[in-house]
């Protein structure tokens, strides 16, 4: 009886032993702290295993390039406009840090802004940054939050990270894509510190600033004092300020007001300042609606009038050619008029989209002949550029030869 009992307490011994082993030593996939989920082909059909292709949507590209002023690889995202590829204008620049997070959401916010004609179209270039506290704080010290100290021992390298995005990130860019030499900068948080910093260290590197929750406290709050005698001098280049706070505690209120007094008191008529605060909204959900915001107050003149009833431009070209000329001069670089309008020609001469939309205006006027020959400019432009609708620019010289061949008739 003795041995039959051991003898079945030896084989649940090695079945426990087996079982443990499996759990042990087999591989687990990717997501080993999670609940395993079941694969796609246990849910389906065998027939329904292959489902039809998908398309890929554009959200941007990813570039790894190596930086010898960080000494490192550094991840960067590119989102072009959906318009880039048919046209030749160039392009404002919206950089933003912390794009591991936040690149998504800005880039669609900027896309819909930019597709409601209340900001121009834009490039926009996000970094990421693995140790946030090593690139963004200008000064070696730690958190003190609440009577707390939390150690931040990597801190005190935001000039290193300044450097590699003044000579190596921007120049890569411009030299990369079609852009105007406008600049935007974008951060929250440490992000934001960072930003105002930048002004200080690499004035006129940016003219517009979209700050988002600024932590100013860092280290006795020493960049806010530095800032505040500075922002009244010349070398202060901004053109643009966006700032907001939501509900972060006394501290953040007090650092944000503090700063906007002193840029208040400037006597630059060209500056544009504009204050947010978001009280339903913490230091973490912020950022959302600060760069929608932002990127509405700061280009709050952008948008030229339009007939309410047709949604038509007002005014003649040379009366837009003067709106965007004024905007360039108190941005400090310069403007033309956006590619797609009327009768832009003289701007835009190569693009084929002008020319095209220059003959949908005279064949509208009954300028037939004219419109055949602009319509054909476009044909040329198109070809020259490999512009992905030169078959629709085709079909408008073929229908308008065909309606006045039937003219003749």
């Amino acid at each position: 009886m003795n041995r039959e009992f051991d003898c079945r307490l030896e084989l649940f011994r090695r079945f426990v032993f087996a079982m443990a082993f499996l759990l042990v030593c087999l591989p687990y996939p990717a997501h080993t702290c999670a609940r395993a989920r079941p694969t796609t082909a246990l849910l389906q059909k065998p027939d329904e295993i292959k489902g039809p292709a998908g398309t890929t949507i554009p959200a941007g590209e990813a570039f790894t390039p190596h930086s010898n002023i960080l000494s490192e690889d550094r991840r960067v995202y590119v989102a072009l406009p959906s318009s880039y590829s048919r046209r030749v204008q160039a392009y404002p620049v919206l950089y933003l840090t912390d794009a591991q997070f936040y690149f998504d959401q800005t880039r669609s916010t900027a896309a819909f802004l930019a597709r409601e004609r209340i900001i121009p179209e834009m490039i926009v270039v996000g970094v990421t940054d693995p140790d946030r506290v090593h690139d963004f704080y200008a000064t070696k010290a730690d958190f003190r939050l609440d009577g707390r100290i939390i150690p931040a021992p990597t801190s005190g390298n935001a000039d290193h990270f300044l450097e590699f995005i003044a000579s190596e990130l921007i120049p890569w860019i411009e030299n990369s894509y079609r852009t105007s030499g406008l600049r935007i900068l974008a951060g929250v948080s440490a992000g934001g510190y960072f930003a105002l910093h930048s002004t200080r260290m690499k004035p006129g590197l940016f003219q517009m600033l979209i700050v988002a929750s600024p932590w100013l406290a860092w280290d006795d709050s020493k960049e806010l004092k530095a800032l505040l005698p500075f922002v009244s001098t010349p070398r202060f280049q901004v053109k643009g300020l966006f700032v907001s706070y939501a509900s972060e505690g006394p501290e953040m209120k007090a650092n944000v007001d503090t700063l906007v007094g002193a840029l208040k008191s400037r006597n630059d008529p060209s500056f544009q300042l504009a204050l947010r605060s978001y009280l339903d909204e913490t230091h973490n959900t912020t950022v959302i609606k600060s760069y929608y915001d932002g990127l509405r107050t700061i280009f709050d003149d952008w948008a030229y009038p339009r007939d309410p009833l047709t949604n038509m431009l007002t005014g003649s070209l040379n009366d837009l050619k003067t709106h965007y000329h004024k905007l360039g001069e108190r941005l400090g670089v310069a403007l033309l008029p956006p590619e797609p309008i009327v009768n832009n020609t003289e701007n835009y001469p190569r693009s084929a989209n002008v020319w095209d939309s220059l003959g949908e205006a005279l064949e509208k006027a009954g300028k037939l002949d004219e419109a055949l020959a602009s319509y054909q400019r476009a044909v040329v432009r198109a070809e020259a550029n490999g512009d992905p609708n030169l078959e629709n620019f085709r079909k408008n010289v073929i229908r308008l030869n065909e309606l006045l061949k039937s003219k003749v008739k």
